[in-house]
């Protein structure tokens, strides 16, 4: 994988089961950067979720790598929805667990972890995309042409809900 806006000696390379804690801890990192709380147990929970969807291809990632380093990922995830005339697969694209550590940010790595991962989409003729954008993320994912949707996520926690 290439992408013409890397920083010298960076490569982009598919996430591999062997990746695992590298996606768990990055997914991690990225939830304390937004000040979200996580239960006990999470970042091993993740890995080990990680190691078998990756490994099923439920989840791919690209991961970013700088003089062999891991510096950045972004997630793929791809759901079934509601076919259109305009979309007759009816399957959306999900980007989740964009994360460029900190000392490399503002250097086009989620950009670039993000339109590879896109990229993958596409190739399976995937004709939608979307993804949660925190507050630093926002200004990434309008340069690439994302949108805010109109209507705002709404979320229960079922296992709490009196229904």
């Amino acid at each position: 994988m290439t992408d013409a806006a890397l920083p010298p000696h960076c490569i982009l390379r598919p996430a591999t089961p062997a990746d695992a804690a590298l996606l768990a801890r990055f997914r991690v990192l990225m939830f304390q950067d937004m000040g979200a709380p996580l239960e006990d147990g999470t970042e091993a929970f993740w890995a080990a979720h990680f190691a078998g969807a990756v490994a099923e291809g439920r989840y791919r990632a690209v991961i970013a790598e700088l003089d062999g380093q891991a510096v950045a990922c972004a997630g793929l995830m791809i759901f079934p929805t509601v076919p259109t005339p305009g979309d007759p697969f009816g399957r959306l694209a999900h980007i989740q667990g964009v994360y460029t550590v900190p000392e490399q940010r503002a250097r086009g790595l989620a950009s670039a972890v993000t339109r590879a991962a896109l990229r993958l989409a596409q190739a399976e003729g995937i004709g939608r995309a979307n993804l949660n954008a925190s507050v630093m993320g926002a200004g990434v994912y309008e340069r690439m042409g994302f949108t805010p949707a109109k209507a705002p996520e709404y979320r229960l926690n079922l296992r709490e809900a009196a229904l």
